[in-house]
């Protein structure tokens, strides 16, 4: 009672969409209190932020090409950056020159991916150690605020907590790029926005490890088809 109460007192709130407006409707909300903005996320996606960071030069310098096939791993939890540490190893030996950018949701986890990725037998370097005889295939982001400009590199982006987490993570940002991407089952925080880019044909949906490997080897493999399915996103 008191619960439905406090919702009762709102004058005014903001709903994502019309099952949000139920829902808020459902604890208490005032019908005429709610109104639906959409997603804030989309607006924030349309802004363009000052480069802080020149990526493609960044890559270049650990030995990346102009055709370089670019994996970008964005807000990975923690099992999922093993679990693409595996993927690479394979997928490295069917395309040359294969790059892996991991950014972690939390870059205070940097120290336990380099091990795990160390563990796996991938060679790696941290974003913060770079310098100019720095050589490595695989790049772990353990800064913040950069993983927009990640994406922007990107041939093929895997968006985290969404194999081995719940809720998912952003895919509104790769979709503003016009990014192919790939995404795990569970993205129950982005609901609508996943089932308007699959409705779309803007994105791959996987359910496990398998999927990944699968779903990566099909886009690296398919220039146009990465072009597609990045323009679908981004309409």
């Amino acid at each position: 009672f008191l619960f439905k109460k406090c919702f009762a007192t709102l004058r005014a709130v903001g709903a994502q969409n019309e099952a949000d407006v139920q829902r808020l409707h459902a604890v208490g909300c005032q019908a005429e209190a709610v109104h639906v903005t959409g997603n804030l996320k989309f607006d924030g996606a349309l802004t363009t932020p000052k480069p802080t960071l020149d990526v493609l030069t960044l890559l270049n310098g650990l030995g990346a090409k102009p055709d370089t096939p670019v994996i970008v791993a964005g807000s990975t939890h923690d099992g999922e950056e093993l679990l693409l540490a595996k993927i690479f190893l394979k997928l490295k030996n069917r395309f040359n020159g294969l790059m892996l950018v991991i950014v972690p949701r939390h870059c205070e986890r940097a120290k336990s991916v380099g091990e795990q990725l160390r563990t796996a037998g991938v060679p790696f370097a941290f974003r913060s150690k770079i310098d100019a005889d720095t050589r490595a295939d695989c790049l772990v982001v353990d800064s913040t605020g950069e993983l927009r400009l990640f994406y922007q590199a990107a041939t093929v982006v895997f968006v985290g907590k969404s194999i081995n987490a719940h809720g998912g993570q952003n895919p509104i940002e790769p979709a503003a790029l016009g990014k192919a991407m790939i995404y795990g089952p569970n993205m129950q925080n982005f609901r609508a926005v996943t089932a308007a880019l699959n409705n779309a044909d803007a994105a791959l949906l996987v359910r496990n490890e398998a999927g990944l490997e699968v779903a990566l080897a099909a886009l690296l493999g398919d220039a146009d088809r990465c072009t597609k399915m990045g323009q679908n996103a981004l309409d």
